[in-house]
């Protein structure tokens, strides 16, 4: 009885085999015959069966083979009712390359095939990792970035380090601080240091709340790359977040210094010495400053608005001290007269720069400060056409 039971499980383990072998038999024909909905069926079957991990290492290796090739077949067809099929096929055509490069001796024989078959799969996830890009789906393009990257990185290939930038950057976009960093300082590993490198790097600590590893980074990429502009503004704008204007400024006036035509810097400097609650307030130099963009670049619009708007400020302030005079004596009333005076100069001189602001980008905000300018300066033909606009 127990040599019967024994030869029906060995007639069982030959019946098991020779199915699992018909299976791929089938894969493989119907995919020769391009009957590629067949050959799906088939070959999952085949590597889907519960005797498939007793097979040998080398028939294994076959089949995963095969499989990739069937589903590499199905998603260059282009056929839309197969590829509704195989919505995972390229997932598909990775998981089963890596499955038969384990086998050494068949990746060994197949090396070439095997290893173009894997490079498409990897110029696949970056393709669709841009088109994901393009569409702003921001985390999705990232995850397919970094396959690509994964792949690069065990062929080797010189492309490696642009297809994690590229998921750094997407994950950046995505507001997905932590991962860009792990990408970011993995392309700082792999040596890439250039300043865009550690900048981003800054952005992410900082936005991870670690501002001293923020301006380490900043430091260092400075140290490393010390004519790299947009470094030193990340400093600047990492100063004035923490309140350390005066430093700020001299980054700053070193910036002017390798750049003495570079409008943004002015007007940087124009923002920092506009503010009323720091102790390097200064009106001069603030005027001076916008003044000085301007100069360089009279389409400024945002240096054309601050300006406007500062003088405004000034203007009011004035108005505000005039207001502030309750006697009627004839030395305050001329004291009085001599403010408001003062604030409508300050109006004349700051109309244009919000005029031009607003014939550029009009907007209710410009609007309603012109009205009220028009107003406090008896402008009432200007206030009319304004008003119907």
């Amino acid at each position: 009885m127990k040599k019967v039971m024994i030869l029906l499980a060995i007639v069982l383990t030959a019946n098991v085999m020779m199915a699992q072998k018909k299976d791929r038999t089938d894969a493989f024909m119907y995919n020769k015959n391009q009957q590629y909905d067949k050959a799906m069926v088939s070959i999952e079957k085949c590597v889907n069966h519960e005797q498939f991990l007793g097979q040998k290492p080398e028939w294994q290796a076959e089949a995963w083979h095969y499989r990739a090739i069937i589903y590499q077949n199905v998603l260059s067809s282009g056929d839309e009712k197969l590829l509704a099929q195989a919505p995972n096929a390229l997932e598909i055509i990775y998981e089963s390359l890596m499955k038969c490069m384990e086998n050494k001796s068949f990746l060994e024989d197949n090396k070439d095939d095997i290893y173009q078959r894997v490079d498409v799969v990897k110029s696949n996830y970056y393709s669709k990792g841009f088109s994901l890009y393009e569409a702003r789906n921001y985390a999705e393009a990232a995850a397919m970035f970094k396959k690509s990257y994964d792949i690069a990185k065990m062929l080797g290939t010189p492309d490696a380090n642009d297809m994690l930038n590229a998921a750094a950057q997407a994950s950046l976009l995505a507001k997905d601080y932590q991962t860009a960093l792990e990408y970011f300082t993995e392309l700082k590993d792999n040596g890439v240091e250039t300043g865009d490198i550690y900048r981003h790097l800054a952005t992410c600590y900082s936005n991870l709340g670690n501002n001293e590893m923020a301006m380490e980074m900043i430091n260092t990429g400075i140290e490393k790359n010390p004519d790299d502009g947009n470094l030193v503004i990340e400093k600047v704008n990492a100063y004035v977040k923490e309140g350390r204007e005066e430093e700020a400024i001299e980054d700053i006036n070193k910036l002017i210094a390798l750049d003495p035509n570079n409008a943004s810097f002015y007007y940087v400097l124009g923002n920092i010495y506009s503010n009323e609650e720091k102790s390097v307030y200064d009106v001069d130099k603030t005027i001076e400053n916008y003044t000085r963009a301007l100069e360089i670049n009279p389409d400024y619009y945002d240096a054309v608005y601050n300006l406007g708007v500062f003088y405004t400020s000034l203007a009011n302030k004035r108005i505000e001290e005039a207001n502030n005079i309750t006697g009627f004596s004839k030395a305050e009333i001329a004291q009085y007269d001599a403010l408001i005076e003062q604030a409508n100069d300050l109006l004349r001189t700051g109309l244009p720069y919000l005029q031009k602001a607003y014939q550029t980008q009009p907007s209710d905000d410009v609007k309603s400060v012109l009205k009220s300018i028009y107003v406090k300066l008896n402008m009432t033909d200007e206030l009319k056409a304004l008003e119907e606009q």
